[in-house]
């Protein structure tokens, strides 16, 4: 992994969603993309190279993406998340807001690849990291 550009990490069942996100953004931010297509799998990653930003799916197989969540955040996996899913009726629990989440971490399928690069953008660049 290129320390010079920021890790963000792709969680989505979805393998057409996943090669979606990962070409936007390593074609037009050149960031550093890893991708997962289970929360488990996530966490065996990011245990290996945390990620700065991990947009997540809700609805995986095995653990659900809240739980990868508070899995990733408990064990210092990675600084911010960012949900992409497809439940429309979906709130941040109070869990995710103590994380830190608000409802402009949160993208409804079929959300543009370019509103979710806005999103990581704006995390990176007002918390500290590179945009």
């Amino acid at each position: 992994m290129d320390p010079e550009r920021a890790h963000i990490m792709i969680i989505d069942d979805e393998e057409r969603i996943r090669d979606l996100l990962v070409h936007f953004l390593e074609d037009f931010d050149k960031f550093a993309v890893s991708v997962a297509p289970s929360g488990e799998r996530a966490l065996e990653i990011l245990a290996a190279c945390p990620a700065e930003v991990a947009v997540v799916d809700m609805r995986l197989p095995g653990i659900s993406g809240v739980e990868f969540i508070q899995a990733a955040a408990a064990r210092g996996l990675c600084r911010w998340f960012v949900l992409h899913t497809g439940s429309n009726d979906l709130a941040l629990t109070e869990d995710l807001r103590r994380l830190g989440m608000t409802d402009e971490d949160v993208f409804y399928k079929p959300a543009g690849a370019d509103l979710i690069l806005e999103r990581i953008r704006e995390l990176l660049s007002r918390r500290g990291g590179r945009a």
